[in-house]
Parts: C-alpha cells; structure tokens; sequence
C-alpha cells in the first residue's frame, strides 16, 4: 500500500541526530500500482530512512537505523476510509459552500470567534432552486428591504424569525410535495420562498408628504373629539375606562385646549410673511394623534395607500416641530410628540424610521437630565417611561441595542397623581420591557461564552422564572384568569348560537377578563416574551421531527428533549393565550381594528402553534381554529394594502401545508413504515450507504447493484425534478437530526 502523506520538515541532512518523526518528507508519487510480491522495497519506510532517501529494509529496527545507532520509528498506520462517490460530492458541495461563506465573512470583517451558520441563505438558492440549508442558529442578518438596501435585523428581530422560517419551508417543501404524492411543477410559495433573506417595510421608499401645509388648521371640533376618543382608547386609558390607567402615557387635553392653541396669534416673519410660532409647538401631538386615527380607521380593502395615510397631519406635526435632526431645537414639551411620531411610523410599517425618532426622543431626554429626574413633574416623568417601553419595544422587535441602557437610569417610576390615569399599567410595563432586555442580551447574545451549552438552559429557565415572578406580582387590577381556554365556547353549535349577539356571547366567559383592552396587551406582550424566550429550542425541535421521517426508523419523541419539553409547553400554552386575548381584542375594538404590535404577538403565536402540532402527537381542535383564525385575520388586513401582513398570511399558509403533510410520518409509524419499505416513497430518495444498510438486513436485496449504485426503480423515480429536489435535501435532514437544539441560542454576534 502507498505511505501516507505527511509535511516534512527541512532537516540538515549533514547532522547525524535523529529526525523528528513528526517529520516526513512526502512520498515519490507512482505512475502505477505494484503487486506487494514484486516490491523492491518495502511498503512503509522508516521515519529516518524517508527523510534521507534511502533504502529501508523494513525490519524493527531497520538495517540503516542499526548501524547508525539512530532511534528506528515508523509512522503511525491510517485507517483507511471508503464512501460513496455520492456521499464524497456532497462533502465537497459543502466544503465550497463554507469556504464561500468564509470568504464571504472575512470581507465583512465579522469575528470568527465563533463556528458559523453551515450555509448562507444565498447558498441556499441555486439555478434549480435547490434548498440545502443547516441548523446553525437565529443569529442577526443582513437583509434587504424591497429597494436592495440593506439594514441590521437582530436575533430577536422578527424579521430574522421570518427569515428562518422562510428557509425551514423552502428546505423542507419538496419533501412534502413528494408525501403529497404532486408533481412538483408548481412550488408551493415559490415567489414567496425566493425572497429569503429579504424583508419586507415601506422604509425602502420616502414618504410622500404634502409640500405646501397649514399647521394651524384643524379639523372640525367633532372630528377632533372622535378621534382623540378613538386614540385613547388604543394607546392610552380608554377614555377613562381601563382601570389599568394604559400602559403608556400621552399628555392629551381637551378639545377647547386644542382649538385655543390654534387661535394663539402668529409670528410675523420677514416679507410680511407669517409662520407658527413656538407657542404653537404642542399641536404636533395633537396633528400626529390625528394622523394615527387615520390609520385606525383604515379597514376598507385598497385603503391602505399612499395619500390615506394620515399624510397630511404628519407634515403639519412636521413643519411645527422643524428639522427632527437638529435635537438642539427641542424641549421637554417635544419629547411627547416624537413618541407618538415613533408610534406613527410603526403603524406605517417604517420600523427603521421609528427607531431613529425613538433614539431622538429618548437622546433628547437625557440632554435634558429626565432619566434622572429632571422634568420635575408626574407628566414629565410618565413621557419619559413611554419614550423607555416605545424604545424597549423597538430593540426587542428588530433586534437591535436601546439606545439608554438601564444603568444610566435613576429616575422613579410612576406615581400616584391626582388628575392623571392611574399609573399601574406603565409601571407593570416598564418592568416588563426590563425583563425583555434580559432575555434578548443574555439567552441569545451569550453565545460567545464558553459555558453556553452547560448554562444557556439556564438562562432560558431564570428568565422564565423573572416573567413567572412579574405575573404572580401583579396588581389585582391587572390580572387576568390564568387559563384563557375559557374565552372559547365548548363546542361549535354553543358559538354558532352565540353569533351577531356580541362579543360577551361569542366568547363564553369573556366577562372574567374584564373591559380594558391596555391590560389585554400588556399581557399579550408578557406571553410573547415567553415566546420568545423559548422559541429557539421550539424551532429545533421542528428541524428535528421534519428530519426524523427520513433519518430513523422510530417516530420522532418530544419528550426525549427532557431539560427542554417543559419550557417548550410553555412556549405553546404562551401562544395559546395570545390567541385568545387576540380574539377578544379584536371583537371589542372599534371595527375589529389590530395594531401593529397586536399583530406582531398574534403572528408569532400562530407560528408557535403550528410548530406544536408538528412536534406533538396530540392534535388539539382547538388549536387549529385558532390557527385558522389568525390566517383570516392576516388575510382581511393584507386586502387593505398592508405589506407586511401578506407576508404573515403567506408564511402561515406554506407552514400550515407543511405541518399537513408532515405530521403523519413524523408521528406515525404504520405510515412511516409504509413509506420506507411498502411503497418505497422516501427509500427511493436515500443515498446510497443507508439504503445498502437496510438491503443487508433484508438479506441480499436482488434489486441491489453489486457496486452500490441505484436500482432501476430509483432510476426512473429520479427522473422527476421534484425528487430530485427532494433527494438533495436529505443530507441535509440528517444533519438536522444530529444537531443541538443549543445552537438556535449562538449569535456569535454579540
């Protein structure tokens, strides 16, 4: 046999010491193989006798070694190793990959501290639309807006999970399509699925705001009324009705207020010219509440289209406040009405536009000294804790850092005022928002610590336990039942019978959760920061039960995930009580309006179900319907125009395919069994080693080639572009099974 290969050093070839035997020079390559009877030299040299060229007789010491008296050892024999030719160009399809991706990174200048993702998502997308993507963690990406610009979306980012999910379907669809029994010519979300690494938001093109506005024009006094009405009653206190006081502040008058700011004389300017003047600077908050109730009331389909979006009221809050980059220009009274700008431009779905505004409000505060106390008042104290949550939210949705950390913070929460809401539901808030930095900066961003797999359980488990403690210490005017399962009729005829009678009626045992629909979302947010606190280990387990059909021969167990199936439980009774509280904050808000952050938790609780019913075997009808009713509600406000609901209903319609097709292999093994051998459905799509594995125990299959190779049924299988598709993404299954659920925690980022 040839000798292995190994580096060589370059010794002196004058000195009589002995050579390393670590090092060797390589051997002469051969134009061909000789027959051990016909050697003229032995099959392995000594290590002393290679590095000087010369003849070694083989023996133990060698002749040459014994007459120098030079210590004789041989190098250590290397096992040799054959695999499939199949199996061999796969390792390389993957080595090129990495080196790509490696080459890819060093460009960014993004550390190496860390392993990384085993293929990028544009790895993931070749000419044929083949999926080949690895486990490897929610860790923050760069992804493009619809213009091709790109932006920073973090591991908690929405976005981010989007774009997970995005590469779980496309892997895993032709898989599906092939239990499905289709033909595989029309992809299921093919337009959809190309857009992995891709976001969606209306940041990639600039608003268009009216050149030419009168900031001191206000609508009729009616008008005014109403929509302040309609706009306390979704970001504030209900009018006066939550007994939670809202879990943000905003410092709202009356309407004669309003009306006697706009009679305040103008300021006369050069040319005779005649503009606002500062006395006239809190009308923004008032232009911009106005420009939120447009929004609210956008329910029609088609509605949501440039020019009906509240335009108009955000210039005139514009004009009056001046250039939102000069934070020299602005006061304490201003802070207010950047947060409720910032809370605007969420609604618009311009994410990245809010966070700036949010940093400008919250860097204009702190110039001000109000993280310390410096407003010297209850309003200004509450603004400030708005500013706090609105900027919380935003970190922990996009994944980003806030722009004050909490250490630099001293100031008091809410008190007691008379006058003023009560202050209990913006204190359980801020103290919510506190916990959400810790799960966002500790169980993700960690991931660069060595003690990650030992401890990031217990990360997970501390921070279940800090949002555990907060419920427990609620006040009772915001506790809620703690099994929302109530809400939902027993059966179908109950809510069937229930239907046009009003929300109390269609949702049985509605009357418990009260009226204030401030603490139905301050709960909401509690139950997505379970969520999200176990999300990683929930998407692993789906990788894992998708990769089970074709990897083992057993249905895939949860419970084998022992220090991980509790908190995933939770996870998914988290989901369930959002989609709940959804279904009753939809019923008893005017026009069945959802805000953007309602959304949000609704969508990713709709996901977490999903996921459930492909990881359980216990099928709750439940569940499903209110699956189901959150895809509805996705569908109804995407015919409005909204962007980014299309793409939840899409997502949700591609998941809710895969756990259909799915589900029954992964947990049943008469079907499993019926695939692997009977019908030979996914047997034709192994490779090669494990199907010569499964002919060996079948005794000499005599369909099997001699060499290994594939039988003529897999042949003609084969011929088909979606098995094709589908036999590609085995490798990648297997790697699924074999992975740790503790990687969706590795950031490698932070």
């Amino acid at each position: 046999m040839p000798r292995p290969s190994n580096s060589s050093a370059n010794p002196d070839t004058s000195s009589t010491s002995t050579p390393s035997p670590l090092h060797r020079l390589p051997v002469n390559p051969r134009r061909k193989k000789v027959a051990p009877d016909e050697r003229k030299r032995v099959a392995t040299a000594c290590n002393s006798c290679n590095v000087r060229r010369i003849k070694c007789s083989g023996e133990r010491p060698c002749r040459q070694c014994t007459t120098a008296q030079r210590d004789c050892l041989y190098p250590e024999p290397v096992e040799r190793v054959t695999i499939p030719r199949a199996q061999l160009e796969s390792l390389r399809r993957r080595c090129a990959s990495l080196e790509r991706q490696l080459a890819a990174t060093e460009q960014s200048g993004r550390p190496l501290d860390g392993p990384q993702q085993l293929a990028s998502p544009s790895d993931s997308h070749h000419g044929d639309g083949q999926h080949t993507i690895q486990p490897g963690g929610i860790d923050g990406r760069m992804l493009a807006d619809p213009a091709g610009t790109s932006r920073y979306l973090g591991e908690t980012s929405g976005a981010t999970f989007l774009d997970t999910l995005k590469e779980l379907i496309a892997t895993a669809t032709p898989l599906a399509q092939v239990l499905d029994g289709g033909s595989g010519e029309n992809l299921a979300g093919a337009a959809f699925l190309n857009s992995v690494g891709q976001y969606q938001t209306h940041d990639s093109h600039p608003m268009v705001l009216p050149v030419s506005v009168d900031p001191l024009a206000l609508p009729p006094e009616a008008d005014i009324a109403a929509a302040l009405s309609q706009v306390r009653y979704f970001i504030q206190d209900g009018n006066g009705s939550f007994t939670s006081g809202g879990i943000m502040f905003w410092p709202f008058g009356d309407v004669q207020n309003i009306l006697s700011l706009a009679s305040l004389p103008a300021v006369q300017g050069p040319g005779g010219v005649t503009h606002p003047g500062p006395h006239h600077r809190p009308l923004a908050l008032y232009h911009t509440a106005f420009a939120i109730a447009r929004l609210l009331n956008l329910r029609e389909p088609g509605s949501a289209v440039d020019g009906q979006l509240g335009e108009e009221y955000f210039a005139r809050a514009r004009s009056l406040l001046g250039n939102l980059l000069d934070r020299t220009t602005y006061t304490i009274n201003d802070i207010a009405a950047l947060a409720l700008m910032t809370l605007y431009l969420i609604e618009n779905n311009r994410r990245d536009a809010a966070y700036m505004a949010i940093s400008n409000a919250m860097t204009i505060s702190v110039m001000h000294g109000l993280h310390k106390g410096g407003s010297g008042n209850e309003i200004g104290v509450r603004t400030f804790w708005t500013v706090y949550v609105l900027d919380r939210w935003l970190g922990c949705v996009m994944g980003r850092p806030p722009t004050t950390p909490d250490d630099a913070i001293t100031l008091p929460l809410p008190r007691e005022c008379p006058g003023l809401p009560s202050p209990a539901g913006l204190r359980a808030h801020v103290e919510l928002c506190k916990i959400s930095d810790y799960i966002v900066y500790s169980s993700y961003r960690e991931a660069g610590l060595p003690d990650l797999l030992t401890h990031a359980t217990v990360r997970v488990e501390k921070a279940l336990g800090m949002l555990a403690r907060w419920r427990a210490n609620l006040p009772p005017t915001l506790q809620l039942p703690a099994d929302p399962l109530t809400l939902i009729p027993v059966d179908l005829f109950t809510q069937a019978a229930s239907f046009g009678q009003g929300p109390a009626s269609v949702l049985s045992g509605a009357e418990n959760f009260g009226q204030d629909r401030a603490c139905w979302a301050l709960h909401m947010s509690y139950n997505q920061l379970v969520i999200l606190a176990v999300r990683p280990a929930m998407l692993m387990a789906v990788w894992k039960a998708i990769a089970s059909i074709v990897c083992i021969n057993q249905p895939f167990d949860i419970e084998i995930m022992q220090s991980q199936i509790e908190p995933i439980r939770a996870c998914s009774d988290a989901a369930r009580r959002n989609l709940r509280l959804g279904r009753l904050m939809c019923l008893h808000s005017p026009r069945q309006k959802l805000l953007l952050g309602d959304l949000h938790n609704i969508f990713n609780a709709a996901i977490v179900l999903t996921m459930h019913q492909m990881v359980f075997v216990n099928l709750r009808t439940q569940d499903i319907d209110d699956v189901g009713w959150a895809s509805e509600v996705f569908e109804t406000e995407a015919k409005t125009g909204n962007e980014y609901a299309k793409d939840c209903a899409r997502v949700l319609q591609d998941l809710k395919y895969l756990a259909q097709q799915l589900r029954n292999p992964i947990h049943d093994p008469n079907t499993k069994q019926v695939l692997m051998s009977d019908e030979r459905v996914l047997r034709d799509l192994r490779p090669d080693e494990v199907a010569a594995t499964d002919r060996m125990d079948e005794g000499n299959d005599s369909s099997a080639a001699p060499d290994g190779g594939q039988d003529t049924s897999r042949q003609e299988v084969n011929h088909g572009a979606l098995y094709q598709r589908a036999a590609t993404v085995y490798q990648t299954l297997t790697g699924w099974w074999h992975a740790d659920y503790m990687q969706f925690y590795n950031t490698f980022l932070s």
